[in-house]
């Protein structure tokens, strides 16, 4: 008689982290969707569109996007529902329910600025598990 050994996967680090922020409402997620959405805006929207728009603040479910012109912030109001979608499945969860376009320059996120805040997020997560 044979029996049949289990097999198990191990999983990267990367992976880890990535199934525990996928679906966790906490501040650490939060800011772990957020810089995703910001680090892989041109492979979510495609490169014309990611090239004249970036995504610059995200406020209880509301995302907004700066457009780099008046007729551009017009065209992409036609294409706001689908841009959402693709935003969600990317995602993969209803993370955003709105958005709204500014031509506000001043706040576009800078990488290092969004990888900052993403280290604060973890330090306090990390400070609040060994404080326990």
């Amino acid at each position: 008689m044979s029996k049949k050994r289990e097999t198990s996967r191990l999983y990267s680090a990367n992976e880890v982290l990535h199934s525990l922020f996928q679906n966790s409402k906490d501040e650490l997620a939060v800011q772990f969707k957020r810089w995703k959405l910001w680090q892989y805006w041109p492979q979510i929207v495609g490169k014309t569109m990611s090239s004249r728009s970036t995504p610059v603040s995200f406020y209880k479910g509301t995302l907004y996007i700066w457009v780099d012109s008046s007729v551009r912030l017009q065209e992409m109001t036609f294409m706001i529902k689908p841009i959402r979608e693709k935003i969600n499945k990317y995602l993969g969860s209803n993370y955003v329910r709105s958005i709204r376009l500014t031509l506000d320059r001043k706040s576009v996120p800078h990488s290092q600025k969004d990888m900052n805040d993403l280290q604060e997020a973890l330090q306090k997560v990390i400070l609040g598990i060994s404080h326990k």
